[in-house]
């Protein structure tokens, strides 16, 4: 496959680069052209003064020539504002005085003054009009200077002579066309990586149906590739955890009859010998056992797409019958539960995976705790704010980020002798991502652990808060 991506930066480059060459090189000659005269220009202006100079009368003459040469009509307006000074030729002598010692006009004396830096010029711009000259012509002994003013043809280098005059606006204009170019360029090669970012982000975020949009896919280079490969190892991801899961559920089910097997046998046992303590430690590991294959089937279940339906719901009453089953656990382990719910918030929930895990929320609260469980919840903005706080032992910082991944676990009181698996966080951790909200878990200043859940509210409360 051609590198088109490595091909349309260097010759967007390559292009920028060679349009500023250019203009550096060829814009000063351009400018220095349009101060040029016309070759058929400057031989009539060279016939008119060889006319003053055969004439036996040179003021009649420069009038005559000033009646002939007169401007268009529809310039007449500006000549009277201009009190009459604005004749077509203007002549001066040696010492650059007027024929009859009047004061020579501003435009004819900067023409003078720019004449000493560039005796070469033939031709001066001004804002209104250009000037040609001088035209040197001998008349009764003494040399004259001949200044013809171009009042109908200025336009033609105006902008040209206006650059030559602002340097540094042919700069900005340079900058500006290179910054656009450049801009494009960028833009052209950003966008697709931007739309690979965000669909990167969401892969890392578990959300293993993300995949490279069109924008992306459309581009038929090295980005376009990218993108491609992006989704086939998408695919690829889903497929391996997806078959990981659908193992997971497989093992415990064939673990569950030979376990159920050893619970019948033990039971038989018990029955027949009674009770010892070999007997009693071995139902206690065996329902250790049947407890964990039942979370790894709620995990299984939960990470893999689930068919049960969303529904709107009151968070009040879906928390009744969670609030009445904890309230016995903690009364049981001799631990207060304090409850906080605001009134009027809806939400839309799987109520079996969202009620299961804020259950394994709680009671995980209720059996580390010393004296008390907090469970508030409240509305912030848009979101559904839960927090189940317990006035336990905490747990070290270093693994807070680790709590909800299947089967960790922490070396300090919150360990098997309390009956866990390392499963619990887990499972609420992928049921409240497929509610497309947050859970986080965080220490006390006072000593204890906070997990706060973050959900998103439906538009029926959002617009009834606003």
């Amino acid at each position: 496959m051609p590198k088109q991506l490595f091909l349309k930066i260097f010759f967007g480059f390559w292009f920028v680069t060679v349009a500023q060459t250019a203009a550096i090189l060829v814009l000063p000659k351009m400018l220095d052209s349009s101060l040029k005269v016309d070759p058929k220009l400057n031989a009539y202006h060279q016939k008119v003064a060889k006319t003053l100079q055969k004439s036996t009368n040179l003021d009649k003459t420069v009038k005559r020539l000033q009646h002939k040469m007169r401007p268009p009509h529809y310039l007449k307006k500006r000549i009277i504002k201009k009190r009459g000074r604005l004749d077509s030729i203007f002549v001066v002598n040696e010492n650059n005085i007027g024929l009859k010692g009047e004061r020579i006009p501003k435009d004819i004396y900067l023409a003078l003054i720019q004449l000493e830096d560039k005796p070469k010029q033939r031709y001066f711009h001004y804002k209104r009009w250009g000037v040609y000259g001088p035209y040197k012509f001998e008349h009764g002994g003494q040399t004259y200077s001949l200044f013809i003013r171009d009042f109908e043809h200025k336009h033609r280098s105006q902008i040209l002579n206006f650059l030559k005059e602002n340097p540094w606006i042919v700069l900005a204009i340079a900058m500006i066309i290179s910054a656009v170019i450049c801009g494009l360029l960028a833009w052209h090669l950003s966008r697709p990586i931007r739309s690979l970012d965000r669909s990167a982000k969401r892969l890392a975020q578990g959300d293993l149906t993300a995949r490279a949009d069109k924008l992306a896919l459309r581009y038929h280079d090295e980005i376009g590739q990218l993108a491609k490969s992006f989704n086939e190892m998408a695919d690829s991801v889903q497929s391996m955890v997806n078959g990981q899961q659908r193992l997971l559920g497989d093992i415990s089910h064939e673990i569950r009859t030979p376990l159920t097997r050893l619970q019948l046998a033990n039971a038989i046992h018990r029955r027949q010998f009674g009770d010892n303590e070999e007997l009693m430690r071995i139902e206690q590991e065996t329902e250790t056992i049947d407890k964990m294959l039942n979370q790894l089937l709620a995990l299984s279940r939960s990470t893999l797409a689930d068919e049960h339906p969303f529904e709107h719901t009151d968070f009040s009453f879906f928390m009744e019958d969670i609030i009445d089953n904890a309230r016995f656990e903690a009364h049981q382990a001799q631990v207060e539960l304090v409850n906080t719910i605001a009134p009027s918030l809806t939400v839309s929930v799987q109520w079996d995976s969202l009620a299961s895990a804020i259950e394994n929320i709680i009671r995980n609260a209720i059996r580390y705790a010393k004296q008390r469980v907090d469970f508030s919840a409240y509305q912030d903005a848009d979101n559904l704010i839960i927090n189940i706080v317990d006035d336990g032992c905490g747990v070290d910082d270093d693994h807070l980020n680790n709590l909800f991944t299947p089967f960790y676990r922490v070396s300090t009181s919150r360990d098997r002798k309390t009956g866990g698996t390392g499963l619990g966080l887990a499972i609420a951790h992928e049921a409240v991502k497929r509610h497309k909200g947050s859970i986080v878990a965080s220490n006390n200043e006072q000593g204890g652990l906070t997990v706060t859940i973050s959900l998103p509210l439906t538009s029926h409360t959002r617009g009834s808060s606003n």
